[in-house]
């Protein structure tokens, strides 16, 4: 029986990882439980049945040996962890983003290097079906040659800028800092290698001082192809919503209904109208009503179930990971390119306003 632990005992750890962990309980055992605050990480231990809570994370490696260890904390805290499991020879997981910089990442390249555990980086909705299946179709050419896509990623207001106290306010740019990983890995995966980047943030709710910006606009440019994003933390309404595009077709994604619909729209007459939309519509229906059996049955895999199956099945069989610490890299490079230049932005804002008054 293998064993893993968990490290953090906050909201990606309890709602995503340890369910999935648990799911895999034949195979692999979660033994301890570590983060700073040891009471919570009692608390947590106790609701999953974890044997051990820790806040000490060398103790929890000296005592404990787990062959997995899973990272569920904050991104400033990353590099230092995953360094410490790696240097005591352990399999590691890591939430996005990797790291906050180049050189925290590089930290963690140059301790796999030198370990016999390898690092995956959870960047989870590579593993969403919908995303895997929209993938193969653009590799057989159902779309023609890929020429861009655009995503809409709305998050709760009340989710993290609402709280002056939650880390992503702090993040460089914002909040956008705790999301747009997603948003950068994702367009990566379908554009290519990102060349260039262009970024701007709009104040929209001043009853959150704290906030530097709550609506987002970006523009990830590849070799031969762009992806634009709009995300935005000012509603109530949570969406994540993927349009891909080619010289011979167009596919939609619903990210959280997992819905991936083929749009055909050739014909501009209202009967070729008509009939589009209501392909559209079964596609629609169709796809909620598998999914939602799917559910009800117990059959269904989400993310999280998918990316910590192949983190553990890949490093069991001494096979690549899924999402390498140098594709986590470049994602990291990605957000410090957007961090900086809405920091630029911020600035620039803030000076104006002095001058004003």
């Amino acid at each position: 029986m293998y064993k893993a632990a968990i490290i953090g005992a906050g909201f990606i750890s309890t709602r995503r990882h340890l369910p999935a962990w648990r799911r895999l309980r034949r195979s692999v055992r979660v033994v301890a439980l570590c983060d700073r605050n040891r009471a919570q990480a009692e608390a947590v231990s106790r609701q999953f049945g974890v044997p051990a809570a820790y806040d000490d994370l060398q103790q929890m490696l000296e005592t404990e040996r787990p062959d997995f260890v899973d990272i569920c904390t904050p991104p400033a805290t990353h590099a230092d962890i995953a360094v410490t499991a790696l240097q005591a020879d352990r399999h590691v997981l890591i939430e996005k983003p990797m790291a906050m910089n180049a050189a925290e990442c590089e930290r963690i390249i140059q301790a796999e290097r030198e370990s016999k555990g390898r690092v995956t980086v959870a960047h989870t909705e590579l593993f969403h079906q919908s995303v895997i299946e929209a993938r193969q179709r653009i590799r057989r050419g159902d779309l023609g040659r890929f020429t861009g896509m655009r995503i809409f990623y709305s998050t709760p207001v009340t989710l993290m800028t609402a709280d002056p106290g939650h880390f992503a306010n702090r993040l460089p740019g914002g909040t956008i800092g705790e999301t747009s990983p997603h948003v950068v890995y994702l367009s990566g995966a379908f554009i290519g290698p990102i060349r260039g980047v262009w970024s701007r943030g709009q104040k929209i709710l001043p009853e959150y001082p704290w906030s530097p910006f709550e609506d987002y606009r970006l523009e990830l440019m590849g070799d031969c192809a762009a992806s634009s994003a709009a995300l935005t933390y000012t509603s109530k309404h949570s969406a994540f919503l993927l349009e891909l595009w080619g010289t011979e077709g167009i596919l939609k994604i619903d990210m959280q209904s997992k819905v991936l619909v083929n749009y055909n729209r050739v014909s501009q007459s209202p009967r070729g109208i008509g009939l589009s939309a209501f392909k559209e519509a079964t596609q629609i229906a169709a796809g909620a009503f598998t999914n939602g059996v799917g559910y009800l049955a117990g059959r269904f895999r989400n993310i999280h179930d998918r990316l910590i199956g192949e983190f553990f099945e890949r490093s069991v069989n001494g096979r690549e990971p899924a999402v390498t610490s140098e594709a986590g890299r470049e994602t990291v490079l990605v957000m410090n390119r957007i961090g900086k230049q809405l920091q630029s932005q911020a600035k620039r804002v803030d000076a104006l306003a002095s001058v004003k008054q």
